[in-house]
């Protein structure tokens, strides 16, 4: 894509840029030739050049340990960091050459041949539609259904109490980050190796092999130090969609996938935003619910309403389903994840309900 930019696009807005310039180099050249009192402007310009490379070396230092961190997740950082101290023609230029120039890992989008040695044949499930709903951050004891004295989750309590219906307790999670997290759920990558994550079929193409058309719906992006990682996988589905951040617009979206007339099978992974730091994902609704409450059980209270929404569309639209909520990681409250101690950054919630009974509470467990 960015190639196919560049040969467009790029090529005009250089061009152009290029005669702009010598036209102006031109003009500036004639106008102070042999006039002392333009002498000084050659100075006056290394002298802003200077200060402007200063300047942007001290914002950038603080940040080099992230940069390098990001450039090794995706080459087009450097781009993207030129582009974002020299906006227009120059970060324009910059972009579009370290995107189609240099190698990023995570970028292909072809398919995996392999299946890794676990897996021994393929076998018919009996189910039509399958979701997971993949949250963030979000720690299982501060939801109502886990015992949680507040009612932070009064909707999956209705749902998850019913039969053919499981509350699976002591789950943590792969890891306290989504970006490991996510990639060692979905594909058989390992703490100690990507290895498989490039040289095995992940839980989608795996589905896709079994005749379903697969979905990737979410809040989150897909690009970036934390998010390419997943990505890779993520763009391995049929369809892929994102919004910005906001779960509730996921609604709309999962309908869009089960109306899909096209498809007798479904994959459907939703991932939210969840209960991600800041706090800040509910509105007035939650707060009326839970007058008082932390900023952080108002966001779970929020997730109660959409993941329970979700639900609700997928057994509106099948009678042939497997329905799981899970989350990424869990949280230290007000402190975050991915640190180096706590242990409430890897226990999360884990809620299954399945219309087929051969995939019942005990084959979970």
């Amino acid at each position: 894509e960015a190639k196919g930019m560049f040969l467009s696009d790029g090529v005009k807005i250089i061009g152009i840029a290029i005669i702009l310039t010598l036209a102006i180099s031109y003009g500036i050249i004639k106008l102070y030739k042999n006039q002392d009192n333009f002498k000084w402007i050659p100075g006056l310009a290394i002298f802003l050049y200077l200060l402007t490379a200063l300047m942007i070396v001290n914002d950038v230092w603080p940040q080099i340990n992230d940069i390098k961190m990001s450039m090794n997740e995706s080459r087009s950082t450097i781009g993207k960091l030129i582009k974002s101290y020299f906006p227009a023609v120059i970060g324009d230029v910059a972009y579009f050459a370290s995107t189609m120039i240099l190698n990023d890992r995570y970028s292909n989008t072809s398919i995996i041949p392999d299946f890794n040695e676990s897996i021994t044949g393929k076998a018919e499930s009996g189910n039509n539609t399958i979701v997971i709903v993949m949250g963030e951050s979000s720690l299982f004891s501060r939801y109502s259904i886990y015992g949680y004295p507040k009612l932070t989750s009064p909707d999956l309590q209705k749902i998850f109490t019913q039969p053919k219906s499981c509350i699976v307790r002591n789950v943590h999670s792969s890891a306290p980050e989504t970006r490991d997290s996510l990639a060692m759920t979905f594909s058989f990558s390992t703490p100690e190796s990507d290895n498989n994550l490039f040289k095995n079929k992940s839980i989608i193409e795996m589905a896709k092999a079994n005749g379903y058309k697969t979905w990737w719906i979410g809040s989150q992006e897909l690009e970036g130090l934390f998010s390419s990682k997943y990505g890779f996988i993520a763009r391995k589905s049929d369809v892929v969609r994102l919004t910005n951040g906001h779960d509730e617009h996921l609604i709309p979206m999962l309908t869009d996938a089960l109306e899909d007339t096209s498809a007798p099978k479904k994959f459907i992974i939703v991932h939210l935003l969840g209960n991600h730091k800041p706090y800040h994902n509910y509105d007035a609704e939650d707060k009326y619910a839970l007058p008082g409450a932390e900023e952080y059980d108002l966001t779970i209270h929020k997730t109660d309403r959409i993941v329970s929404s979700l639900f609700n569309d997928v057994e509106k639209h099948s009678k042939n389903y497997i329905f799981l909520y899970t989350s990424d990681h869990g949280e230290v409250v007000n402190k975050g994840h991915g640190l180096m101690k706590g242990k409430d950054q890897w226990y999360i919630p884990f809620l299954y309900k399945s219309t087929n009974d051969k995939f019942d509470c005990a084959f979970i467990e």
